[in-house]
């Protein structure tokens, strides 16, 4: 099961991608909206559970059998909380690859590229399946990519 990160949102997302029914999406700011948040008003204890609840979702997630893979969002993607998330994927073993989603045209995430294996793009024209979007596949840089 691959595992997708992005900064883009759900509007996006059904926008670009036709099959999103098989995949579970983690949204940050729904995450923090439930839980009486905002990306302004966090604490320390208030990342902590919110965390706690991404990671319960990503447990949840792996272990259905009908869904392909898991797209986290947050739009405050920030180099911390890549590497948080590769040290807390890397245990499971479920997850078989880490891969970027950006914008083709207007890159986002460049500065992130060399974390990843994969990083695939959003499409300018048409929806597609998330499998068929086109795709940069790179060698291992940065040592915290999923093996």
């Amino acid at each position: 099961m691959k595992f997708y990160i992005t900064i883009e949102g759900l509007p996006k997302l059904k926008r670009a991608f036709l099959n999103l029914k098989l995949y579970s999406i983690v949204s940050v700011p729904e995450i923090l909206e439930e839980l009486g948040y905002t990306y302004s008003t966090i604490d320390e204890y208030g990342t902590f559970i919110v965390n706690q609840r991404i990671t319960n979702m990503i447990d949840n997630y792996i272990k259905s059998k009908r869904i392909r893979g898991i797209i986290y969002s947050n739009p405050n993607l920030n180099k911390d909380i890549v590497e948080n998330l590769f040290s807390e994927l890397e245990n499971l073993d479920k997850i078989s690859d880490l891969v970027l989603l950006d914008d083709k045209y207007v890159p986002k995430l460049e500065e992130y590229y060399d974390l990843f294996e994969e990083i695939i793009f959003f499409p300018s024209v048409k929806k597609v399946r998330l499998i068929e979007a086109s795709a940069i596949l790179r060698l291992p840089v940065f040592p915290l990519t999923k093996k």
